[in-house]
């Protein structure tokens, strides 16, 4: 039994160096995540510019149809004066060609406030392209870096839990059982005695139960913390 109790104390000191390694490594993935989510960020906020850009210049072509459509509307309207032949025709006419010239006016004027939001954009674009893409690069670069240290922790994990199988094959079913729930609920599954005290919680051990540890006949746990007992070299 004492064999196999100090085979705990190797098996938890190669739990402890795994479950470091695998926080390290479990944390990456959640930086990576954010760390590429700024990068769609700055580029959804730069399409979204380029988009609207677009959108500005298909508006702008479309209003300049229509803007061609009613210059020629006008020039027909007024060549149409020769042929008048009422006031009421010509009042009419009038009309029609002052209609003309108001939708040719706020074409215009709908095409100016295009042209000056397309340079204020265009502008815009300009002057974010390049820190968007120096944004891009640095946090690419970054997410390179923790994808390798990834990989490399990977193998670490994997190096540790073949080291982990190797030391456990040996222990007793039972033990190892009780050891692994133990180190489900709160971490710590095996705790050697140190100055009549178990080593987890200090708390002072009753004399019988020191006794009880030092034999190693049966398992023992400390009553306060539940951690199973070991005596080694280091206890007295």
């Amino acid at each position: 039994m004492q064999e196999g109790l100090l085979q705990l104390i190797r098996l938890q000191d190669v739990d402890l160096e795994l479950r470091e390694l695998e926080k390290v490594r479990d944390h990456y993935p959640g930086e990576i995540s954010a760390r590429a989510q700024e990068i769609s960020d700055a580029r959804s906020g730069l399409e979204e510019l380029e988009n609207t850009l677009e959108e500005l210049a298909r508006q702008q072509r479309q209003i300049e149809r229509e803007l061609g459509d009613a210059q020629v509307s006008l020039k027909e309207h007024e060549e149409r004066f020769s042929v008048v032949a009422t006031n009421k025709e010509y009042d009419a006419l009038q009309m029609e060609i002052e209609a003309c010239k108001s939708g040719i006016s706020e074409r215009e004027s709908r095409i100016l406030d295009i042209i000056e939001n397309t340079e204020r954009i265009s502008e815009q674009i300009a002057g974010e392209k390049e820190g968007v893409e120096e944004v891009c690069t640095e946090q690419q670069v970054r997410i390179d870096e923790l994808q390798s240290k990834l990989a490399t922790l990977q193998q670490e994990v994997d190096a540790v839990t073949a080291r982990r199988e190797v030391v456990s094959k040996d222990i007793d079913a039972r033990v190892l059982h009780l050891y692994d729930r133990r180190r489900r609920g709160n971490g710590l599954s095996v705790a050697g005695v140190r100055k009549g005290a178990c080593g987890s919680c200090f708390r002072e051990l009753p004399a019988q139960q020191k006794s009880d540890v030092r034999r190693s006949e049966r398992m023992n746990t400390c009553e306060s913390c539940g951690a199973i007992l070991v005596w080694d070299d280091n206890s007295n």
